[in-house]
């Protein structure tokens, strides 16, 4: 079973959120609404789509800190995701934020609820295309933002 465009866009608001693109929020948010996401929806989405942004953050910190030579804490789990909707969303989310222990953890917690593994790959495979288009983008604003700034001072 494939993904409709509403699941689709759920995976998509989550790696827009979990990579900080704002270009992608600003596309996969109304496409959203056009894919028929209530304003509920699409709310409880970007919530839970933060949550797992952050967490990714905090699950990262711990190995930075023993890379740094600094001591480290131990990070407590969050819970699952309760619904279809939220499954979608984190999974998203976690791609996004490249988090490889939560994209293994909803993915997981994506099968409990009794997502195919087809739904799943499409989840995964609609965040990792928003994932590195936001990268790509990125990257081609700070090259346009260099070009600018070589011209002034060529001239």
């Amino acid at each position: 079973m494939q993904l409709e465009q509403r699941d689709k866009e759920l995976a998509a608001i989550g790696a827009a959120i979990g990579c900080n693109c704002r270009p992608c929020i600003e596309h996969h948010i109304p496409a959203g609404r056009e894919a028929g996401l209530s304003e509920g929806e699409l709310a409880d989405g970007v919530a839970t789509a933060r949550v797992v942004r952050d967490e990714a953050i905090v699950l990262l910190a711990p190995r930075v800190d023993e890379l740094l030579g600094r001591g480290t804490v131990a990070v407590e789990a969050a819970s699952a995701a309760p619904s279809r909707a939220h499954a979608l969303v984190a999974l998203g989310a976690s791609v996004g934020a490249n988090s490889h222990a939560l994209a293994a953890r909803h993915i997981a917690g994506a099968l409990e609820l009794g997502l195919s593994a087809r739904e799943i790959a499409a989840a995964v495979k609609m965040a990792g295309y928003v994932q590195k288009r936001a990268s790509e983008m990125t990257a081609d604003k700070a090259t346009h933002t260099l070009d600018e700034l070589r011209g002034v001072a060529a001239g």
